[in-house]
């Protein structure tokens, strides 16, 4: 991280450079400027996490300073040392978002007083950075609601939920990162749960009541409530997998031949998400929906083809393949053979041999 220090007193500058512990709060590198133009120029130019400006130096005061800031999106944490403390200045300053103000003389416990404040400032960052990777990220909240979904341990889920928000969120990010958390956790339990349209008027209903909520303590123990019983729904719908995975399998059994078997047509059959029913197999299985149909409709291609008088057109179509050449090549490619070198080569193993 880089800190700047913008004043025109040469011993503020020096005593807040040697006097804060800058390695110890995470600081790469800290910069000086000893007016307000230079520091903006400064600031501007190199991207500083921390700015602690005095209110009064020559060219740009440091109000002003944030102001330009702000007003160029620059995401910069800033506190203002100043002689001042009329309501006035500290009514200013808050409108123009900075984070803190400090009056001088700078003393021992106003070292102390900043190294609080630059502390709270790295913990917000943190935050602030956790809530964007979780936001921006390719797996992010999904990933997030997934883990805690399947963990298998109903108090678990809801604690890390808990403990994600309390620490790891910011507070003024809480309520929108709640809302996308509340639509993941119902979209996935949407998933999975057979009872689709009472989920979908729980969801609506708890996201109309989200909405009106204020303050940090009911968000968390909505959000913990939906999340509770969401997660009921999903470990429930976990113990009837291995029923799951049994009905995929008898049901491709008995209808091996139709060729519009597809994952889609097993997860309609189930009322559950082709997403879900594909990934539930596999988890099971270790092997896909598809690989199964294709091995249950082969392994019918090998019995039919022992009888001569089936041509391997009309067996291709007998179990489910619309075209022969990619019912030959299928073939080939799980046995190591064609259909009419695997027939041939059963008939001469059943052919008796002469005496």
């Amino acid at each position: 991280m880089k800190a700047l220090i913008a004043d025109d007193d040469v011993f503020v500058r020096k005593c807040l450079l040697k006097m804060l512990p800058w390695q110890e709060l995470g600081f790469t590198q800290v910069l000086e400027a000893k007016d307000g133009t230079s520091a903006l120029k400064s600031a501007l130019e190199n991207a500083p996490d921390l700015i602690i400006s005095d209110v009064k130096m020559p060219g740009v005061s440091g109000l002003k300073l944030a102001e330009e800031l702000r007003a160029s999106m620059v995401d910069v944490y800033i506190i203002i040392l100043s002689e001042y403390s009329d309501f006035e200045f500290v009514q200013r300053a808050l409108k123009i978002d900075v984070q803190d103000y400090l009056l001088k003389p700078i003393t021992k416990e106003r070292l102390s007083e900043i190294t609080d404040k630059i502390r709270e400032m790295k913990a917000r960052l943190e935050m602030k950075k956790n809530y964007a990777s979780l936001r921006d990220g390719s797996d992010g909240i999904r990933k997030l609601v997934h883990d805690l979904l399947m963990s298998g341990d109903l108090r678990a889920c809801t604690d890390s939920f808990e403990d994600l928000a309390l620490h790891r969120i910011h507070p003024e990010d809480l309520k929108q990162f709640c809302a996308s958390f509340l639509r993941e956790l119902f979209a996935q339990t949407y998933a999975v749960t057979y009872k689709k349209q009472e989920l979908d008027a729980q969801s609506q209903a708890a996201m109309a009541v989200y909405a009106e909520l204020k303050n940090v303590s009911d968000v968390i123990s909505f959000v913990k409530k939906q999340c509770e019983e969401c997660a009921q729904i999903c470990f429930k719908q976990s113990m009837r997998a291995t029923g799951y995975v049994q009905m995929i399998d008898d049901y491709i059994e008995d209808h091996y031949a139709d060729p519009d078997l597809s994952v889609s047509a097993v997860s309609d059959w189930l009322h559950l998400s082709a997403v879900y029913t594909g990934t539930l197999y596999k988890q099971q299985k270790g092997t896909s929906i598809i690989n199964r149909i294709n091995e249950v409709r082969l392994q019918h291609a090998k019995e039919l083809l022992l009888d001569v008088n089936e041509n391997v057109r009309t067996i291709s179509q007998r179990v489910g393949y619309v075209t022969p050449d990619y019912f030959s090549r299928l073939f080939s490619a799980y046995y190591g053979v064609s259909p009419s070198q695997y027939r041939a080569a059963m008939l001469r193993m059943e052919k008796p041999e002469e005496p």
